[in-house]
């Protein structure tokens, strides 16, 4: 089963969304951005996280979306906030998430986007979330279609880049101050977004696409 971890600091909200995911997937919560760094550090199987945006400490969701995309790059994130402001999804989205849905979504939305989410097929918005303002977010539709299902975070793009450019993994972990580990976890997401079985070919693929230079 997917393992799910829900980041979100309403012990109410946290008990009904449990209720609803529990039948489909393994999940467990925290309340905190400190707990859930511990969680992962701890949990290395994790999944999937839910991040709620106004997280009542120090750390906001949207902040906590940036630590978690250096920290576990292998952890796949969706937001789920009361917020349908269009600067908050965009954030979101450049921050690495995958998924942003309003609070107000069915929980059948909330399973679709985590099982869209896990299998990296595509930018998942809901229902409740004005369609138009999507469109108009990303660009149009073909913008926004470019993005999946390989539409690769800024630091996953930062990766294939040097890759390109002809830097071992170790000097892609010096130029970006992440570990060998991290960088073979961004290769592996990327090689699962490309839907290839080689880096080699994710390169070639993406200069075709113009998506970097060789």
């Amino acid at each position: 089963m997917i393992n799910v971890l829900l980041i979100e600091d309403s012990a109410v909200f946290v008990m009904g969304l449990k209720l609803a995911l529990s039948a489909h997937f393994n999940v467990d919560s925290v309340a905190s951005p400190g707990a859930a760094v511990a969680f992962l550090n701890a949990h290395p199987e994790t999944d999937i996280a839910v991040v709620d945006i106004t997280l009542e400490s120090e750390t906001d969701g949207l902040t906590l979306l940036d630590i978690l995309r250096e920290a576990f790059p292998a952890v796949r994130t969706l937001v789920l906030s009361h917020y349908k402001n269009p600067a908050y999804i965009l954030r979101s989205i450049t921050s690495g998430a995958c998924a942003y849905l309003a609070k107000d979504s069915a929980p059948e939305s909330i399973v679709e986007a985590i099982e869209n989410v896990a299998d990296d097929k595509c930018l998942f918005f809901g229902e409740t979330i004005d369609a138009h303002k999507i469109l108009s977010l990303f660009g149009g539709r073909d913008n926004l279609d470019a993005r999946k299902p390989q539409g690769l975070t800024p630091r996953e793009l930062e990766v294939l880049q040097l890759t390109s450019s002809g830097y071992s993994n170790g000097q892609i972990a010096s130029a970006l101050s992440i570990s060998l580990n991290t960088v073979d976890s961004y290769k592996e997401r990327i090689k699962g977004k490309f839907g290839l079985d080689s880096i080699v070919e994710c390169v070639a693929t993406a200069a075709a696409k113009g998506m970097v230079t060789v």
